[in-house]
């Protein structure tokens, strides 16, 4: 992109001999040859003095381009034609933003586009000419009109107040006025605000370019009033022949490999690739006539390491040899190379590895890279560069830089580098042992399907009582024994639940990949209960819980959910309290459900027990009865139309849900505790609901 020596000569040359002129002139006629030879002498110093800041110049910066043309300005086509037509038409736009990564020639662009505005060439395909006075002030650097703004100094409103102030005035040297301003997007809203008006409608001989690394940040209302070019990143072979001619220009003797990585250091960077090269130059012998760069200069001064480490780490990967992979590590450390820069190494050649197994045909592979690509399937190195990517930011906080690259290598070969990683994730593990409050439920539902059946048996003698239902109630919160509950559900649930907490931390993850709010969110979530097709969480607070049971929220995890089960799961978010008989509801068994609700609908009063007095007589002969006829009970009792209630106490409870009075669900399970802590009180509640049946039926 950025040649012009043949033109600076020219330049010195011509200021050596306007010099030497001067000094000529103001001798007098017949000086002896020693006088002109201190003429020359003295046109020399003045050319040389004139052309010192040039000489110390880098060169990214002497190497600037000065026109359009291909042959120097390299990379950004798109951009020089459209800049170019514009300028041959007189359709220059009064504002631009030029946006783009470090070192793509933003600010450069800016530079030659207000040259060729205001070049004085009667072609308007020759501008710049480089050879009008205005285009000779503008490459001395010593015109007044083009200001240079960096944002990041000047970014407040009094310093766009400042700059309105001026853009009024005329001026100075050239036809039109620019103003760039680099780093645009560091301005603060404010600051923006009061420019809007000036950018939208400039005065005519004022002209903005807004140049920006971050585009995102600046606001509709000022990007909308400038034409935007997006600068790209060099390719590797522009870059390549750029520095080759820098090289040769230079009289440096470079070698192609060690060009190759300068070009590859520089990800795509121009500026950096230059600054590199003359870095580099400086690092061989100054003595010698020619400067030689080489490619093991380029990598001892860059901390680099030889391909012959990269495709060595990678074969102990796919021969599953740690130690193999942790020896060329610790020799990578011990020769000084950059532990940071061997990782990014890595990263690029699994990258590659990657390219060359989906097919693709990258111009740097080489045989070796092909058969060790043939070695891996597709998401093992997938899996290899998602691991290695995770490196840089732990090498940092390590107390041993290596030790992140090292834990990547072992962990690449134990665990990541057949999918394990994905496998755990999918297959849920055999954690039965893992949930110690499986056992203890079944002693506390064993009783419960007998005691169920003789409390809904003597509920027909109760509806012939109208009666006293306020002396049980009270006893009776006893939902919380019930959380045993959620053990029950086959293996499967168990299996599941305990499958999404031991990966809850890989899922929130995942869902803050795709939106970090949501993850904030299931922060204070957990998986409580799984059902056949739902997943349960219980959050505390009901805030949290709100925002979680929002569609367009639990869309985002139900699909981050799909990907760890391989299933379509509904998410609902509850508070922890209500998570136990939410899952017994759902648990039990819904038939008998149904075909008692209407039944029992009218039963919330009568639901209590005869009155304590009269009882105590029937109680003696009642174990008598019950002993001489326990079936006929049960079957009399079944035959019933109005008493067909096998569900047990897990049907009372979708009952309670629907209908609207709360009470029945309280004396159904308030037996259960008494009955359970005294088994004569069991038997005697069998007398008793034997004893009342038959009053009944007489």
């Amino acid at each position: 992109m950025f040649d012009g020596g043949g033109s600076g000569a020219g330049m010195n040359a011509d200021r050596y001999n306007s010099g030497l002129h001067a000094i000529e002139s103001l001798l007098p006629t017949g000086t002896d040859p020693d006088q002109k030879v201190d003429a020359q002498r003295m046109a020399k110093e003045m050319t040389s003095a004139a052309t010192a800041p040039a000489q110390s110049q880098s060169l990214y910066r002497k190497y600037r381009p000065t026109s359009f043309e291909p042959s120097q300005y390299i990379g950004q086509e798109h951009v020089a034609r459209t800049l170019r037509n514009a300028i041959v038409l007189d359709r220059v736009a009064h504002a631009y933003l030029f946006c783009g990564p470090r070192g793509t020639g933003k600010t450069s662009t800016a530079r030659l586009l207000a040259k060729a505005v205001n070049c004085e060439a009667e072609d308007p395909e020759q501008r710049p000419c480089n050879q009008c006075a205005s285009c000779a002030a503008v490459n001395s650097g010593s015109v007044v009109d083009i200001i240079e703004i960096d944002a990041a100094s000047n970014r407040g409103v009094d310093d766009i107040r400042d700059l309105r102030e001026k853009v009024r005035y005329a001026p100075t040297q050239l036809r039109v006025k620019f103003y760039i301003i680099d780093e645009a997007h560091q301005l603060t809203r404010d600051a923006f605000n009061a420019f809007l008006k000036t950018l939208e409608e400039p005065p005519d001989h004022v002209k903005f370019v807004l140049a920006t690394t971050e585009a995102e940040k600046l606001p509709d209302t000022v990007a909308s009033r400038c034409q935007r070019f997006d600068f790209r990143r060099f390719p590797v072979e522009s870059t390549v022949q750029h520095l080759k001619n820098v090289a040769i220009s230079e009289h440096i003797d470079a070698e192609e490999e060690a060009l190759l990585l300068i070009a590859r250091h520089s990800t795509g960077s121009l500026r950096d690739a230059l600054g590199l090269l003359d870095q580099l130059a400086l690092y061989g012998d100054q003595n010698a006539e020619k400067r030689v760069l080489n490619a093991e200069t380029v990598r001892q001064v860059l901390g680099l390491s030889h391909n012959e480490r990269l495709t060595g780490m990678v074969e102990a990967i796919a021969g599953e040899d740690a130690g193999e992979g942790l020896r060329l590590i610790t020799e990578a450390t011990d020769a000084g190379e950059d532990i940071h820069q061997l990782n990014r190494q890595m990263i690029g050649y699994l990258r590659l590895l990657l390219h060359l197994r989906a097919g693709g045909k990258p111009p740097e592979a080489d045989d070796i890279a092909v058969e060790l690509a043939n070695r891996f399937s597709l998401d093992q190195l997938t899996a290899l560069v998602r691991t290695f990517s995770e490196v840089d930011a732990a090498s940092n906080k390590s107390s041993y830089p290596q030790l992140p690259l090292e834990l990547a290598v072992v962990r690449a070969i134990v665990g990541e580098q057949r999918g394990a990683n994905v496998v755990e994730m999918v297959q849920p593990p055999a954690a039965a042992p893992t949930r110690p409050s499986a056992p203890p439920p079944p002693p506390a539902q064993a009783p419960a399907p007998p005691e169920p059946r003789s409390i809904r048996e003597s509920r027909p003698s109760v509806e012939t009582k109208p009666a006293q239902s306020k002396p049980a109630p009270e006893p009776t919160p006893t939902p919380p024994p019930r959380p045993a509950a959620p053990a029950p559900p086959a293996g499967q649930g168990n299996e599941m639940l305990d499958h999404l907490q031991a990966n809850w931390a890989h899922i929130r993850r995942d869902v803050k990949a795709e939106n970090s709010r949501i993850a904030a969110l299931l922060s204070s979530a957990d998986p409580a209960n799984v059902t056949d097709d739902k997943i349960i969480l219980a959050a505390p607070y009901e805030f949290h819980r709100t925002k979680l049971n929002e569609d367009s929220v639990r869309q985002v995890i139900e699909r981050v959910l799909e990907q760890y089960l391989h299933r379509a799961m509904n998410v609902v978010c509850m508070a922890p309290e209500d998570v136990p008989q939410t899952f017994a509801a759902t648990a039990a068994p819904a038939p008998a459900a149904t075909t008692e609700a209407p039944a029992s609908a009218p039963e919330p009063d009568p639901v209590p027990e005869p009155t304590p007095e009269p009882e105590p007589e029937p109680e003696a002969a009642a174990p008598q009865e019950v002993a001489s006829e326990p079936e006929p009970s049960p079957q009399e009792i079944v035959e019933d139309p109005v008493e067909p209630e096998p569900a047990g106490p897990a049907a009372a409870e979708p009952e309670a849900a629907e209908s609207s009075p709360p009470a029945e669900p309280e004396p159904v399970e308030e037996p259960e505790s008494d009955e359970q802590a005294d088994p004569d009180a069991a038997r005697l509640q069998a007398a008793r609901n034997i004893f009342e049946a038959k009053e009944t039926k007489e």
